[in-house]
């Protein structure tokens, strides 16, 4: 919770309602039941004209499916995404699917999204490209209108090439995580300036199998969860980023730093197919080959810097806002061709 109280307050925002279905333990059905609950009861409160969710989480698919049980307009912001493996990832993959079948305003981040809804057969005038918000948070931390992170602040090499690197889901824990644990040690081995900072994920199983294979090991940082801007701070000045996270992917190619995806299937296939990023799986060999071409081959680094992130130019929240004020109108199109994210 610490860290999420702290982004609100980067971002100056105060919540008006706390649903506190925060628990130590329970199972994705219990998170599910719990929100659902509180969702349904506060919705019933104050009456909304429209339910925004965004993203593939437990809590975006819980206030879909309490909106859509009071009969509430539902708006999907990072609608469409799809790998086409139901089990993979999980479960984000059906949480998003699910939550596209009980929106009425879909807002995929980018033409490839829309194209997926259009695919399953989502009517036309419920598609509305817009680019992610997460690069509109990124245009803020970068113009410095964000409040200062209070929280934990990493330390980082003055010399040297600094490798940042996040793992956490759920399909890596067991071997494929520790296989990852163990590039990690190869190349620190291989590479005397190459420097690690690997913020460790409070699930234990994740916590347990990291400090296990690298505590202690040179030059690999084991560093507590960060908070937004302390993680934007490390991701601009990283050399090279490995990660599963979904939201990192997107967001480094705004900072022009390369990334090894650390994943079998991505929802988010459009900086690897800019150029921007590499699809390495979790294979010990894989992973490791793909990070010494980009650390050996400084023309290989200058190819996956890029100009521009696929993924959106800080104008997301912007159009939906539009979008949103145009259908509390009775307004049509939403968006139109022009103004969509392209």
């Amino acid at each position: 919770m610490q860290l999420e109280r702290e982004m609100l307050a980067q971002f100056a925002i105060t919540p008006d309602h706390n649903l506190n279905v925060r628990q130590e333990s329970g199972t994705l059905v219990d998170v599910a039941e719990r929100t659902i609950r509180a969702l349904t009861k506060l919705q019933q409160d104050i009456k909304p004209a429209l339910v925004i969710v965004q993203g593939d989480t437990v809590s975006t698919f819980a206030g879909a499916f309490a909106a859509f049980h009071a009969a509430i307009p539902v708006a999907h912001v990072e609608a469409g995404l799809r790998t086409s493996d139901i089990h993979d990832p999980f479960p984000e993959e059906a949480y998003r699917r699910m939550t596209d079948a009980m929106t009425d305003i879909h807002f995929p981040p980018t033409r490839m999204a829309g194209d997926n809804l259009r695919t399953e057969g989502y009517p036309e005038d419920t598609i509305y490209c817009t680019g992610n918000t997460a690069i509109d948070a990124v245009k803020m931390v970068d113009s410095g209108a964000l409040v200062p992170s209070a929280g934990e602040v990493v330390e980082l090499p003055k010399q040297g090439r600094l490798l940042f690197v996040t793992m956490h889901r759920r399909e890596s824990w067991g071997k494929p995580l520790e296989d990852l644990c163990a590039t990690i040690r190869d190349i620190v081995e291989k590479y005397d300036d190459v420097h690690v900072v690997l913020p460790v994920h409070v699930n234990p199983i994740v916590r347990d199998t990291v400090f296990a294979m690298l505590k202690g090991v040179a030059r690999v940082n084991l560093a507590p969860p960060l908070d937004f801007m302390a993680c934007h701070s490390v991701i601009r000045k990283s050399y090279l980023i490995m990660t599963d996270s979904g939201g990192i992917a997107e967001e480094a190619p705004s900072y022009g730093v390369p990334v090894l995806v650390l994943r079998k299937v991505t929802e988010r296939p459009e900086a690897a197919q800019a150029g921007l990023a590499i699809l390495t799986g979790t294979d010990r060999e894989k992973v490791f080959t793909a990070a010494c071409n980009v650390l050996d081959d400084p023309q290989v680094h200058a190819q996956m810097r890029g100009e521009k992130s696929p993924y959106g130019d800080g104008q997301a929240s912007a159009r939906i806002t539009l979008a949103i004020e145009r259908y509390l109108a009775g307004d049509q199109p939403l968006l139109t061709a022009d103004e969509q994210f392209t």
